[in-house]
Parts: structure tokens; C-alpha cells; sequence
């Protein structure tokens, strides 16, 4: 049985965290499969705006997304991890 990463459950204790988390992996698929489309050489102008729009609203998005209390929740969920010499 092959389980793909996207799978798995999140190691995290914070469940809000583990829900951004996964929406972050999924936007950021999202504009990797945008950047992608933008590398076929025969767009037209108008799918090219087209990507482009919604390359533009993805990353306002993760602009968002990304905020300080996302910062906050990582590093909190950094400190709970155990030290490795103890």
C-alpha cells in the first residue's frame, strides 16, 4: 500500500494549526499546477490572463494566510517539541 504524503496526518498537536496547514499544502499546489500551465508554450493571451488572475488571487491568499498568528501557532508548536539532548 503507497500512502501519499498529503495523506498522512499532520504531526501537530494544534488541531487549528493542523487545518491551516493542510489548506497552506493545498494552496501551494494550487500554484504550483498555475506555474506549471503557464509554462505551455501555446497560450493565448487571454489564458494567459486567465493564470495569471488566479496566480494573483493565490497569492494574496497565502499572503494572508501566512499572517503572524500562523507565525504565532508554528512557533508555539515549536516550543512544545522536546528537547533532543534531554
Amino acid at each position: 500500500m503507497n500512502m501519499q504524503i498529503s495523506d498522512r496526518p499532520l504531526t501537530v498537536t494544534n488541531s487549528t494549526l493542523s487545518t491551516l496547514i493542510a489548506e497552506l499544502g493545498a494552496e501551494c499546489s494550487r500554484v504550483q499546477a498555475l506555474i506549471h500551465q503557464l509554462q505551455l508554450p501555446s497560450l493565448t493571451p487571454n489564458q494567459q490572463a486567465e493564470i495569471l488572475g488566479e496566480l494573483l488571487a493565490a497569492t494574496v491568499h497565502l499572503y494572508t494566510h501566512c499572517d503572524m498568528d500562523f507565525q504565532n501557532l508554528l512557533a508555539d508548536e515549536m516550543e512544545k517539541l522536546p528537547d533532543e539532548q534531554e
